[in-house]
């Protein structure tokens, strides 16, 4: 179809297109309309213009689109492996289940490893037409070919995964579906790990570039202003603002909140036992009230389930986190904002409040710097950490967080 024709549809024609073209050519490509809708990479590439469409005609970002007619229009009531062999899914969630159960892994590790593995397992089936995983695996002459077999999946995964965009990100994905590997091999239900070397195979062994470049002020400032929907600008300051992962973001519920704390410290989001991978289990909230107040008397306006992102239409109550990521990247498209050439994501909204964050500990450090020569201290950090209780240090570092970002969210 042509940007022509594009340019007559109204809303409903666009439904009827995404249900008479986008869903077959989603099946053809191993996804499921009635659980999940593309990314927007998938749909960008695939409609480009149809998404130009979306965007000129209606303000509409694919995200929203999927809001707007509704779409996925039911959740699977089936397991997350349920697609896979007996042998295989078993395998898979014993695995998860020894995580869970014997090394201790938070809850959220293990659902970032079950998403992991479903996505792995998924472009796997897809692509060599088997549910059977394991059988390769107990036949020592079928490494080669199963090492090449892997690698597809890997290819297809770096062409089709939005959460493959760097070389940090490739490998940690590659290492996390290692892992599973790993454990097959050590309990005598594999010969051979497949993902041996593969890093080797697509140039991905070279030291990665963890200090990726983060947003700037300027550009958090016009992702805000951008973020016309209330929803994409709760997200640009849970992500910005906060300094959350976009799992965190999706599921925020109001029991996490506590907006006006009885001795007088700051407002804070507390998560219980492992609702969170790494990180303090309370965040102060420096920024943004205003935007997380209004989205609150919003909410309470409806028949509100107490998620901050609500999603009517899913198990969980809430909006997926790969939801989050795309509703972030829309905003970016809408800002027209790149970090080294390239659409910021939710993760480099974290980067930026974890870099922020870093330069006001540092000031606070050199405000004491005279105190530490009076002292005969080596450092000023050597005062924070031996003058100062735990409690002073802390406030200190969070009143010098919270001048840096006064004003960054102001509607």
């Amino acid at each position: 179809m042509t940007d022509t024709r594009y340019s007559t549809m109204d809303l409903a024609d666009c439904e009827s297109f995404y249900r008479e073209t986008v869903v077959p050519a989603m099946e053809n490509h191993g996804l499921d309309p009635n659980t999940e809708t593309p990314t927007y990479a998938w749909l960008n590439g695939q409609f480009p213009g149809f998404v130009k469409h979306l965007q000129r005609q209606f303000d509409l970002s694919p995200g929203q689109f999927y809001d707007e007619i509704g779409v996925p229009e039911v959740e699977s009531s089936t397991g997350p492996f349920d697609f896979l062999s007996d042998n295989t899914r078993q395998a898979i969630e014993d695995y998860l289940d020894e995580l869970e159960t014997r090394r201790g892994r938070a809850a959220a590790t293990i659902e970032t490893r079950r998403s992991i593995l479903r996505r792995y397992a998924k472009a796997y089936t897809n692509i060599h037409y088997t549910k059977d995983l394991l059988a390769p695996l107990e036949d020592p002459d079928e490494r080669v070919a199963e090492m090449d077999r892997v690698a597809t999946t890997f290819d297809a995964l770096d062409q089709l995964d939005d959460a493959l965009t760097t070389l940090a990100s490739r490998r940690k994905y590659v290492q996390d579906t290692r892992q599973f590997y790993k454990h097959l091999v050590m309990f005598g239900d594999a010969e051979y790990n497949p993902l041996a070397d593969l890093e080797i195979r697509f140039g991905w062994d070279e030291t990665p570039s963890w200090d990726n470049k983060a947003l700037d002020r300027t550009a958090v400032q016009r992702l805000y202003t951008a973020a016309t929907d209330p929803r994409d600008r709760f997200i640009v300051v849970a992500c910005c603002g906060w300094g959350l992962r976009p799992s965190e973001v999706a599921s925020l519920h109001i029991r996490q909140l506590n907006l006006d704390p009885d001795d007088d410290s700051h407002p804070y989001i507390e998560f219980a036992d492992g609702e969170r991978k790494n990180g303090p289990g309370t965040v102060a909230l420096l920024a943004g009230l205003e935007t997380v107040n209004k989205r609150i008397e919003t909410l309470s306006d409806q028949d509100w389930n107490g998620y901050l992102l609500p999603s009517p239409a899913a198990n969980t109550g809430h909006l997926t986190a790969e939801t989050v990521r795309r509703r972030f990247k829309s905003v970016a498209e809408v800002a027209d904002v790149t970090v080294d050439g390239a659409r910021p994501t939710p993760k480099t909204g974290r980067r930026f409040w974890y870099t922020t964050y870093g330069a006001a500990v540092r000031r606070v450090a050199e405000r004491f710097e005279g105190v530490a020569a009076e002292q005969g201290s080596a450092s000023a950090q050597v005062v924070l950490d031996n003058y100062l209780s735990e409690s002073e240090a802390r406030s200190h570092r969070r009143a010098e967080m919270r001048e840096t970002l006064a004003g960054l969210f102001d509607a």
